[in-house]
């Protein structure tokens, strides 16, 4: 842990997270976009998909991924309404909101119940969830990362590559910071589809325990946080 209690970066926005998150994010679009023809974190290729089935009049996927979409802002408003209850007091509900996540994924990783709600459903599911942690771990000192804005991560690596060039402190830094979160999007694209082929809807247990991983890491740190609160070394 003596990596993030150095680091410049609050804990659940440290870069490691970032990364995790971000594993998180594209595994469980690896899923969707396999079983349901839709992605559950990046909104921006639901809104191209939007268009498209509007294009080909094809109302019932139309109808899918816009409600695909609302969950995602449904789950958002979810985190929103706990970040005004509590305020700055993050901490207090990291776990409780990561555990709630990884619960509902492990949930809806059971053939019967995956069967009972159905593909498109599911993939609602997630995107709630999704909105969710998006809402609540969006920021490395500014970055946007996890389940939105991937657009963004890639236009800011390549920029702060010519700022270093130009001999802005720190940038290069930056940089590879946005292109290893923009790894593990990839990594977990590649482990959510790869999962799905070969294990269908079990992927989401895997997904789920990642979850739980952050959750706990942050439950672990916040327990040493208060005893060297009391003790300080």
């Amino acid at each position: 842990m003596d990596y993030f209690k150095h680091s410049k970066y609050p804990l659940m926005e440290a870069p490691f997270i970032a990364f995790l998150l971000a594993i998180a994010a594209g595994s469980m679009d690896g899923y969707t976009f396999f079983a349901a023809k839709a992605f559950s974190t990046v909104q921006s290729g639901n809104i191209i998909l939007l268009g498209q089935t509007l294009a080909t009049n094809n109302i019932a996927k139309f109808t899918t991924v816009a409600l695909t979409i609302l969950c995602f802002g449904l789950g958002s408003i979810a985190t929103g309404i706990i970040q005004l209850k509590f305020g700055k007091e993050h901490k207090s509900w990291t776990f409780a909101i990561l555990s709630v996540e990884a619960l509902i994924l492990f949930a809806v990783g059971f053939s019967s119940i995956n069967a009972a709600f159905g593909a498109a459903y599911v993939c609602m599911i997630i995107s709630f969830i999704a909105g969710m942690q998006g809402n609540a771990f969006h920021k490395i000192d500014g970055m946007l990362y996890g389940n939105v804005a991937v657009t963004l991560v890639v236009q800011l690596a390549f920029n702060y590559i010519i700022q270093a060039i130009f001999g802005k402190k720190g940038a290069a830094k930056d940089s590879v910071i946005y292109f290893i979160v923009l790894l593990g999007f990839a990594i977990g694209g590649l482990m959510g589809t790869f999962l799905t082929i070969h294990i269908a809807e079990k992927s989401l247990w895997v997904t789920g325990g990642l979850i739980l991983l952050i959750g706990i890491i942050a439950k672990v740190q916040k327990k040493e946080d208060s005893i060297e609160a009391i003790d300080p070394v």
